[in-house]
């Protein structure tokens, strides 16, 4: 077997070998959480904010000078540009804590802004991005951070065992407007007084019957 031989059938083998290995890898990859992915319901929203694709010549093609470049905008008061470039860093790393923790503050402070009536998408995109960091981060200072202001936004924290779809079932807001938002929770609709205390009536009425025999 001369060289050319040798190293044609060593090609072959290592061909072979490669596409053994991706059999073996598996199918389909864990799905990652939409809220720790998912940016399309405030880079595509009505409500004046940049889509990250939308990047203005920026220039900064890693996330950590991204991340750099929003905290720079952020710290002049570019509130809009600060999330363009910190929402395709996150976009570009998921997983890097510190990014998404500055995109949280970025987030919220846009929230706060909103002084006559809060955008609903916006709060709950809040709410996502700060359970994100408490579910994902790696150091306590951080899962901490992420906690509190997780608190802060809803007035409530998840529930021992409480998986993030049955948490944001009960802290986040119809996206429509009908119900407004309120920092610290208290967002639902409340029931008037005069109406508790008529129920109250009817229901230790028919309890009474009951207990008496008196047929219903």
């Amino acid at each position: 077997m001369n060289k050319i031989q040798t190293i044609t059938l060593g090609l072959l083998l290592t061909a072979s070998m490669t596409g053994f290995c991706s059999q073996c890898a598996p199918a389909e990859e864990e799905k990652t959480p939409d809220y720790i992915m998912d940016t399309s319901s405030i880079g595509n929203s009505e409500n004046g904010y940049i889509r990250s694709e939308q990047l203005l010549e920026l220039g900064s093609p890693t996330p950590s000078a991204l991340s750099i470049e929003g905290e720079q905008s952020l710290r002049q008061g570019s509130i809009d540009r600060a999330l363009t470039v910190l929402q395709r860093s996150v976009e570009m790393a998921p997983l890097d804590i510190d990014s998404r923790i500055l995109y949280a503050q970025t987030l919220e402070k846009k929230l706060m802004m909103e002084k006559d009536k809060k955008d609903p998408k916006l709060f709950n995109f809040c709410i996502k991005q700060w359970y994100c960091v408490y579910k994902k981060a790696e150091f306590l200072d951080q899962t901490m951070l992420g906690l509190s202001h997780v608190v802060e936004l809803t007035g409530t924290q998840p529930k021992r065992f409480e998986n993030a779809q049955k948490f944001f079932a009960r802290v986040l807001l119809p996206e429509d407007g009908s119900v407004k938002v309120v920092i610290g929770g208290n967002n639902k609709p409340k029931i008037s007084k005069k109406k508790v205390d008529k129920d109250d009536m009817q229901f230790n009425s028919e309890l009474t019957q009951s207990k008496s025999g008196v047929p219903q």
